[in-house]
């Protein structure tokens, strides 16, 4: 039987169907983007007694905030300690690397707070060493985390592995205990019916087609006609397109893809994931698994043959990737298969803050579930001029693009290409 063309995590929270609706003429504040960021954004706006309304081009929740991994950390910046120090000096990279640990806790203490039922576990992740020198590098970066800001976690050695893994693909890992995991699509609607709950307008199917200037802040046009809002925030992330070119040109969108196994026999996943654990291993090529949150599935993900969507090429690529690890499941069969778009920036790190007037918070990295939480939130404490709750480390790195990027990354294909070329070669 094919797989479903769908994210898994649709099966317990479906996307709502399009709803009547009617747009206001006026807001305090307009948010184009209904994911995490937006919706974190518009809790805090509202709760200050700021009339806002949210624009999603789609479905709600369409987009990555219900077709990620669900694996929650502390999303340490992609060029590692090494590359933030070259470029930012030692304060302010232990100033970074302090606030992503907060991450995780922040989300665990959101989801508590507004009661939302998200399967949130906490179970740690490991990151196995595909290389005995993968497994050296690892551990130095560990110690280095560790003294610059205290981040929990151990270096596992090959004879200790199966303890964590049934795969007998690495040299050992590293465990880092304060990640963890959840059900993003269910967090997503929890989040949505508690943002709606405080009157925030969530516009569905109903694309920003320009913005533009006005003596009352901005002009938003849209299908269903136009509205004047005094602040504006962006919080599209993969998705931000060409009406918001500046923005565009600073962000790479690339496609992530995921697949789920049929139900698998409980012996068989207490031996493959003993722990329980979020998983990653050390090849250029990301990939990330996980049990699902029943844990009665592999959940499989990794970057897609393309920047268009190919289910069915991403699902054999990603089935091939996961028996590389668990040559058990060569045999099993995959029920979902789904893609979705996250942003890169030139700097690998995520940016938050405003532009021309613009607010904004975008450039995750691939690591955007707990991050969007939290400058979703801090967002909104800028936007309301409460400077100290809304500053982050993040405030000050400049949001820059390339010479000619236009916000077509045609080239990544051929980079990706390259960094698969490696994997293969051990490199």
């Amino acid at each position: 039987m094919s797989p479903k063309n769908a994210p898994f995590w649709w099966e317990e929270a479906p996307r709502e169907t399009e709803q009547r609706q009617g747009l206001p003429t006026k807001v305090d504040v307009a948010i184009v983007g209904a994911g995490f960021s937006g919706l974190a954004t518009a809790l805090v706006l509202a709760r200050a007694g700021v009339s806002v309304a949210v624009f999603e081009a789609g479905q709600l929740g369409e987009g990555a905030s219900s077709r990620n991994g669900g694996m929650v950390g502390p999303s340490f910046h992609k060029l590692g300690i090494s590359g933030l120090r070259a470029k930012y000096g030692q304060e302010k990279t232990n100033e970074i690397l302090r606030e992503s640990v907060g991450f995780v806790g922040f989300l665990k203490k959101f989801l508590a707070d507004e009661k939302i039922d998200a399967d949130f576990v906490q179970t740690g992740r490991f990151r196995g060493a595909l290389k005995s020198a993968h497994l050296d590098v690892m551990a130095a970066q560990l110690g280095d985390l560790q003294k610059a800001c205290g981040v929990s976690g151990e270096i596992i050695a090959l004879e200790d592995q199966a303890a964590e893994t049934g795969s007998k693909r690495f040299s050992g890992g590293v465990v880092y205990h304060q990640d963890g995991g959840l059900h993003p699509a269910k967090y997503h609607a929890g989040l949505a019916n508690i943002v709606r709950g405080e009157g925030v307008q969530i516009l569905t199917r109903c694309p920003v087609t320009s913005l533009q200037k006005s003596s009352g802040g901005y002009e938003l046009s849209t299908p269903l006609g136009k509205l004047q809002a005094e602040q504006v925030a962006l919080c599209t992330n993969g998705y931000t397109g060409a009406p918001f070119g500046p923005f565009a040109r600073k962000v790479l969108p690339l496609r992530s893809a995921m697949i789920a196994t049929d139900p698998l026999d409980a012996d068989l996943m207490k031996r493959l994931m003993p722990k329980g654990r979020m998983c990653g291993d050390s090849r250029r090529i990301v990939a990330y698994y996980r049990p699902s949150p029943d844990g009665r599935r592999i959940l499989f993900g990794g970057r897609s043959t393309g920047l268009k969507e190919n289910n069915s090429l991403n699902a054999r690529l990603l089935q091939k990737s996961m028996v590389e690890i668990y040559p058990e499941l060569a045999t099993v069969g995959i029920s979902h298969v789904w893609s979705g778009l996250v942003a890169y920036t030139f700097d690998h790190a995520p940016h938050i803050g405003q532009q021309d007037g613009v607010y904004f918070a975008m450039g995750y990295c691939g690591s955007g579930v707990a991050r969007s939480t939290y400058f979703g939130t801090k967002l909104g404490y800028k936007i309301l001029g409460k400077t100290e709750r809304g500053q982050t480390a993040f405030d000050d790195i400049p949001f820059d693009g390339k010479f000619l990027y236009t916000g077509n990354p045609w080239f990544m294909p051929m980079v990706l290409n390259w960094h698969r070329l490696a994997d293969r070669l051990g490199l």
